[in-house]
């Protein structure tokens, strides 16, 4: 382990070890809750909407799931109770037209861009505050994404990678320092605070709609050189904004079960946990 991780190790635990399990939660705020999602993410979505329903801690008003036209998910969203959102409806467009092809490894990276437009475009719900959750990330415990106080709650993580800092650099000008990572697996977004990233954004790049300045801002050397969350998260005002740990494990699906089980055996230590793809095999 280089030393810069190191670091990051040790910043990250001492936050950790003195930060409270949760905070106090404004109860009565309404959100909605958005969910980008294709057909292979139906095998673990049901776990990661009934750990969203039990845990977060505000009314959700409307459960929207963004995803490609397909049978399979709209007859889901049926069965479960939830907005259906065709993707292409959202952005005016799809992402086979953003054509973001990476040099090394030699890939094709439109799709993982576009769902951050999506989040960022704000225009999927109506609640003034919305819950964006991968579709893999069980929450294990109680979480408040906006305080008694209206601040809004990020989660932490560890994470470290220097071509996102780059980036909001490249696109706001702004130096971003190398703080722990906004990138957690959800986020909250508040649409009025949104909607003044995406000003400032055309504003630092004249003749250019937002969402064009973001792909045309993405290091196509980098396999990922882009992060919503990233962007947001640094963005909000310190005084508008507070911090939780991440307390986030993957696993494989061989350890699936009920939420309850999943819940008795792993919410001691973890707040959630994730099933990603690449660990899938």
């Amino acid at each position: 382990m280089n030393l810069d991780k190191l670091r990051r190790k040790w910043r990250y635990a001492r936050f950790d070890h003195s930060s409270p399990r949760s905070l106090p939660a404004m109860r009565d705020a309404t959100v909605d809750l958005i969910i980008p999602v294709t057909e292979k993410d139906l095998t673990i979505l049901p776990l990661a909407l009934e750990a969203a329903r039990r845990n977060i801690s505000h009314t959700i008003a409307g459960i929207y799931i963004v995803a490609p036209e397909s049978e399979k998910i709209r007859e889901f969203c049926v069965a479960e109770g939830l907005e259906f959102v065709n993707e292409q409806t959202v952005m005016g467009y799809g992402p086979k037209q953003i054509g973001l092809k990476i040099t090394e490894p030699p890939c094709d990276r439109s799709g993982w861009l576009y769902q951050q437009l999506l989040k960022l475009s704000g225009r999927v719900g109506k609640s003034p505050y919305f819950i964006t959750l991968d579709a893999d990330h069980i929450l294990l415990r109680e979480h408040t994404f906006i305080t008694d106080e209206g601040k809004l709650v990020f989660y932490r993580s560890r994470e470290h990678h220097t071509p996102y800092y780059d980036n909001i650099r490249r696109l706001i000008g702004m130096e971003t320092g190398q703080g722990l990572s906004y990138v957690a697996h959800k986020m909250v977004f508040e649409r009025e605070s949104l909607a003044q990233l995406r000003a400032e954004i055309e504003k630092r790049n004249p003749g250019k709609s937002w969402d064009r300045a973001i792909i045309d801002s993405v290091d196509r050397t980098q396999i990922s050189g882009f992060s919503e969350f990233e962007l947001y998260g640094h963005f909000i005002e310190d005084a508008h904004k507070c911090a939780l740990p991440f307390r986030n494990h993957h696993f494989r699906y061989s350890k699936l079960d009920t939420l309850d089980r999943l819940t008795a055996r792993y919410s001691g230590r973890y707040a959630a946990i994730t099933f990603p793809e690449y660990l899938q095999g």
